[in-house]
């Protein structure tokens, strides 16, 4: 299922931006990125890359952030897992865990709403 958001009224232009981008390179995996996706990434400036690859609203308010976007099921899952870090790193006197999961979050948004909203797929996996 794909879903024209250019017409959609909804969405801002920087979203736009990000969504048409995707759909032209590609996004990273896990396992890193295409080479068609580094090449183009090559030929932005550093505001568009930054754009492209993060979301600083997401950096720091994960969990709400993602239930604005109406990512509920990714929001619990990132809900769950800062309570599980937080206990964790009291546990072993290391508190770094929350930081980590708000880079994950930070470096996926974008690639998880773009599923969302182009493709249709909105499941609990992160």
């Amino acid at each position: 299922m794909s879903k024209d958001y250019m017409a959609d009224g909804s969405l801002t232009e920087k979203w736009k931006y990000r969504f048409s981008f995707y759909d032209e390179h590609g996004f990273p995996g896990f396992w890193g990125a295409s080479p068609e996706y580094k090449q183009a990434l090559k030929g932005l400036n550093t505001r568009q890359k930054i754009i492209i690859r993060t979301n600083v609203i997401a950096f720091f308010f994960s969990w709400v952030y993602l239930f604005v976007l109406g990512l509920w099921k990714k929001a619990i899952v990132v809900l769950f897992l800062a309570i599980f870090s937080l206990i964790f790193g009291y546990m072993i006197g290391y508190n770094v865990f929350g930081f980590i999961i708000a880079a994950y979050v930070s470096y996926n948004t974008n690639r998880w709403f773009y599923e969302k909203e182009v493709k249709g797929i909105h499941t609990w996996s992160l």
